[in-house]
């Protein structure tokens, strides 16, 4: 299923390289980490994963990324679900969004 993003939001995120990708541990507590990505014509984004990242997604696979630019203030925030495509590799599936300065 294709996510709709508005062109505006598209382009900022096509145009960006980096996003702040959240996991939630066994403990409860969230871990947040800058990944690399590239987006899909589906709206949904590719990431390589490891360690903790890999553990969490693993056990749940609820996740949110924020992707950003300083100056001007604007970005993208996403919540969706996280699918494993390949050995350390992954695809988060937006549900959810919020945009802001685009």
């Amino acid at each position: 299923m294709r996510f709709v993003f508005t062109a505006a939001e598209l382009e900022f995120l096509r145009s960006q390289r980096i996003g702040r990708f959240a996991t939630v541990g066994a403990s409860g507590w969230p871990h947040v980490v800058p990944v690399m990505y590239t987006m899909n014509d589906d709206g949904s984004l590719d990431f390589d994963v490891d360690g903790v990242k890999l553990r969490n997604i693993s056990a749940e696979p609820r996740a949110a990324m924020v992707v950003d630019a300083m100056g001007p203030r604007r970005g993208v925030a996403i919540q969706g679900r996280v699918d494993l495509i390949a050995p350390e590799r992954a695809r988060l599936n937006p549900v959810r969004k919020f945009a802001w300065g685009l």
